[in-house]
């Protein structure tokens, strides 16, 4: 009987001994490795969470989360490149501003009057020492053509795809000095509807147009006038004179007169 049962217990501490060695080999147990895994899931999954005070591999973890999901890093950029899309806009709309005076309205001179009437407007030479008063009327405004400008042979570069604007005018000298080496018609400006002012394109140095001759400054002392024209180019090869101008001694953006129909 003895025997048997020292049998039995031994039998037993060879068991329990054969399932602690099962439990202490890491290749030997599935549950052990499956708790690892577990555990490794655990903790990959924190980081990616975001949360906790994980170590410097929690830290790296939950960046490469972010990285890898990349929908809010993504989406503060799709916000920068929607406003930069707007300041481009801006952009489109400030260029807009600086190409047409008056941000698409005529500039309000100090003295508008109708076409026909005169205005009073100071005039200064700095280069000839002239300073006066001129009493200014736009007598008419017609659009002329290239082929006036052929006819005199006169140049043609840079007016293809203008509107060329006749202004024609009476200017009398009002004040004490002489007008001699001036050219008060350089004061002149034509807008379109828009607002936006052409340029100067009266020869120079050639055989004058005949339909558009501008007047000779030599020689005209105080109430002595003179009748001339002058030359604008608008952008546009359709376009239309809305307003006629002299400029502002001290700001080329202001108007001392303007002449409307």
């Amino acid at each position: 009987m003895r025997t048997k049962t020292m049998k039995l217990t031994v039998a037993a501490v060879a068991a329990a001994a054969a399932l602690s060695l099962v439990a202490c080999d890491p290749e030997g147990g599935d549950a052990t490795g499956d708790a690892a895994g577990a555990g490794g899931g655990s903790t990959a999954s924190a980081p990616a969470a975001g949360g906790g005070t994980g170590g410097s591999g929690g830290s790296g973890g939950s960046t490469a989360s972010a990285a890898a999901g990349g929908k809010g890093t993504g989406s503060a950029g799709g916000s920068t490149a929607s406003t930069g899309a707007g300041a481009g806009t801006a952009g489109t709309t400030g260029g807009g501003a600086a190409g047409g005076t008056g941000g698409g309205k005529l500039t309000q001179a100090a003295h508008p009057v109708k076409i026909g009437q005169p205005a009073t407007v100071d005039f200064t030479d700095k280069q000839a020492s002239v300073t006066t008063k001129l009493q200014v009327t736009v007598t008419g405004v017609e659009i002329g053509s290239i082929k006036d400008f052929q006819d005199a042979k006169a140049s043609t570069a840079n007016l293809d795809g203008q509107t060329l604007v006749y202004v024609s005018y009476t200017i009398k000298n009002v004040g004490d000095a002489s007008l001699s080496f001036t050219a008060p018609d350089s004061k002149f400006v034509v807008a379109d509807p828009t607002g936006r002012n052409g340029v100067f394109q009266t020869p120079v140095g050639t055989t004058p147009i005949a339909k558009c001759t501008p007047a000779k400054f030599q020689g005209v002392k105080k109430d002595m006038e003179v009748k001339g024209c002058t030359i604008i180019g608008l952008a546009g090869a359709n376009n239309t004179p809305a307003q006629v101008g002299y400029l502002d001694l001290n700001d080329r953006l202001k108007l001392q007169a303007s002449w409307t129909k």
